[in-house]
Parts: structure tokens; sequence; C-alpha cells
């Protein structure tokens, strides 16, 4: 189901608790945080989250119960497993590597993680090719409050906009840690383009007003096709939660011999 991205993320929130993935006294660490995210996550109910980003200009008057912390996502200095949730909220597209970023929450997560970002669609390729949506996100830039955040790592330079596929998630999580079966949970909402509502281009202002109706109609046929989701990324407990030819000894994966004796001819082994 696509949703409008109003409400995207805490619907998201409030869908994965109702599933039993999330619940409101886990312990959250918030990556590329804004105060966007204290608002949402407190209305959803967690109250034990730390809130983290390059900087600590956090437009929060009052975090109450949230902890604000100075985070780098592709260089966490938490050890493993030591949240219980991470979540990024459009966030990732904005590091040197995405991919880097990914794999560390997924690191200091104990039981899983969930991403916000832009999906490499038709939707967004189409909308960037006429020119409503943007290959770099100037627009974020711009728009700043003083003209030199919110680029690449959130400083002035804008940032290459890095759109997810599903299967290129799950090859990242699954080469990180092939140990352990994860599971993968998606949703999928039309986000209009900040930058075109803003830009000084009229035609791009009235393609936009064209646009939206268009996209919201093609997302209740085709979903997965809109251009930005969530998916959670969920740990299963080990060792059950390992493919059937890895073993656990003395805490470590390793593979299973009894697993390799009866799907290979090891009879030539030394």
């Amino acid at each position: 189901m696509a949703f409008r991205v109003e409400n995207f993320y805490l619907s998201t929130l409030k869908r994965l608790i109702k599933e039993g993935v999330m619940n409101t006294g886990m312990r959250v660490l918030a990556v590329c945080a804004s105060g966007n995210d204290h608002r949402i996550l407190l209305e959803a109910g967690f109250k034990n989250v730390t809130l983290t980003n390059l900087e600590t200009r956090f437009d929060i008057d009052d975090p109450g119960p949230h902890q604000l912390a100075s985070g780098d996502v592709e260089d966490l200095t938490y050890p493993a497993d030591d949240f219980d949730f991470v979540i990024a909220h459009y966030g990732l597209h904005h590091c040197a590597s995405p991919h880097r970023g990914l794999l560390e929450m997924h690191r200091v997560a104990k039981y899983g993680l969930l991403v916000f970002e832009p999906r490499d669609s038709l939707l967004s390729n189409l909308s960037t090719w006429v020119g409503i949506g943007q290959e770099y996100e100037t627009a974020a830039v711009a728009l700043s409050a003083d003209g030199a955040h919110g680029g690449w790592r959130n400083g002035p330079v804008p940032n290459f906009v890095y759109r997810w596929t599903e299967r290129e998630i799950e090859k990242t999580i699954h080469s990180a840690t092939p140990w352990m079966l994860c599971r993968f949970n998606y949703a999928y909402a039309i986000r209009p383009p900040s930058g075109a509502a803003s830009s000084s281009n009229p035609l791009i202002r009235a393609s936009l007003r064209l646009a939206i109706p268009l996209s919201r109609l093609l997302a209740l046929i085709f979903p997965s096709q809109t251009n930005c989701f969530a998916f959670a990324v969920i740990k299963p407990s080990l060792p059950e939660g390992s493919p059937k030819w890895v073993r656990w000894t003395d805490g470590r994966p390793e593979m299973n011999p009894e697993w390799a004796q009866s799907n290979y001819k090891l009879e030539n082994r030394r």
C-alpha cells in the first residue's frame, strides 16, 4: 500500500508496533536526526531515544525525555547491538557512502533498523527526466536557513540523491552478515519534490501541479513504483536464525561440517 508522505513516518511506526516488530519501550537511536524525528517519535510513544546528527543544531526547544548527541552515521561510536532499533529518516542519501551508513545502523541495532529513503523507481526517474525531481539535491542547500547546510554530509555542497531498490538493500545486508537470515519489511509513499514547488521556473511549478495527481494514481495501481519508501531490516534470534549451512562454536559462526558432508562429495579432502 502507498501512503501520502505527510503521515508516512508516523503511520509506519504505528504499523510496525502493531505487527510486533517494534515496541515503545525500545531503546532507539535516530541518526541524521532533526526536530521532526523528535516530534514524530514522541507522538508514537517512544521516550528512550537518542537523536544524533553531525552537528547538534537541532530545531528543538525542549527535548523532554530524548537525548541529543553528535554522531556520524558513517562512523558510529556505539558498540554492536547497543540500541534495540536504529532509525534514519531521509538521511542516508546525504552520506558519502549510503551503504556504509546503512551497515553502521545494522551493526549497532540489536533487533532491527528502519529507514526512509528515495526509491529508484519509474516515477523517480521520470520526474527527474522532466525536471521536477533532482539528480543533485540543490534545493535542500539553497532553501536551508543559511544556504550552507543540508547537502553532502549535511554541508554546503548539494549531494547526489542516491535512490535505493529492494534488491540492493537485501544484497547489502546479506553480504555484511551472511550468518543471519534477516527479514525485510517495505512500505511505499508519494513525496512531492520540495525543490520543484520552490522553483523560479513557472513551467516546473505548473508541471508539479499536474504530476502530483498523476503520481497518486500511479501509486494506487503500482504501489512499488512510488518515489519514496520505508524499509525495516529485522534481525533474527541466533543461532536459530542462521542458514542451515552455518553452525555456531563458542559464539562464532562457521561452516556446518554435517551440512557440507551431506551436500558435497568430500571423500577427496585431505
